[in-house]
């Protein structure tokens, strides 16, 4: 009886270099004669994100294309950085709903002067500054994780004098949709630029200590429930600078 294999990855192809060892295995597989699809995903056009805003703002999309083709213009499409630079628009009330007019009104002017980045990493490190003390501590602990980490592991460092306020943090991030939580109860930023810009948050005097704390402490909790299968409060000095150290 025969076995068959379906694989899905996905790559972005400004950030790998000829000789990347993802070239490497679609080599293999087209020598091979193994049947591969090629897709190439590419940001929204002008008439697509014209469509799209005149769908969201409720307007036919002859109104809301000038505002449109501006949003083009300082986004090149891209769907995540569109929904942040609107939302961004949104907040600073350069785009707001008119209750007289009964529609949405921008400031053209004011938008077309903002400056944007070639990528969303200013534009989300600027959000993320302006959210509470305990929701930033809470995303810059998960990015030193990497991409996901067990809502355990937070419950665990929460205990801690230094990271208490981890929990409430928890909270405010799920609402305001920059984590998300799965069935099994992992945690995982919803991009990975937010968490890169989270990271990005963290003083470079204090990247070393934070992310210290946070992978010793990710190991417990993986031995603990390896071992014996339950998650039971683990405690560990773990060493930061000479003369201090945290309890985990």
């Amino acid at each position: 009886m025969g076995s068959c294999v379906f694989f899905v990855g996905t790559y972005r192809d400004n950030e790998v270099q000829i000789g990347h060892a993802i070239f490497d295995l679609l080599q293999k597989l087209e020598t091979s004669n193994v049947p591969t699809t090629k897709l190439s995903l590419t940001g929204l056009d002008r008439g697509d994100l014209n469509k799209m805003m005149s769908d969201s703002l409720g307007l036919y999309p002859r109104i809301c294309k000038s505002l449109s083709d501006i949003v083009f213009q300082k986004t090149k499409g891209n769907p995540f950085f569109v929904l942040e630079f609107i939302q961004s628009l949104q907040s600073r009330d350069l785009l707001q709903y008119d209750s007289c007019q009964k529609r949405w009104l921008w400031n053209e002017d004011a938008i077309r002067a903002e400056e944007i980045t070639d990528n969303v990493l200013h534009l989300l490190s600027s959000k993320l500054n302006q959210l509470p003390n305990e929701v930033r501590l809470l995303l810059k602990v998960m990015a030193c994780f990497g991409t996901s980490t067990n809502e355990s592991v937070i419950g665990y460092l929460s205990e801690s004098a230094g990271y208490s306020g981890v929990r409430n943090g928890l909270e405010g991030a799920l609402h305001d949709g920059y984590i998300e939580k799965d069935e099994e109860g992992y945690l995982k930023f919803v991009h990975d630029k937010v968490r890169e810009a989270a990271y990005n948050l963290i003083p470079d005097s204090d990247k070393k200590q934070v992310c210290v704390v946070s992978l010793v402490l990710c190991r417990c909790v993986q031995l603990i429930n390896a071992l014996l299968n339950i998650s039971p409060l683990c405690f560990y000095s773990v060493p930061l600078r000479p003369g201090q150290s945290v309890v985990l």
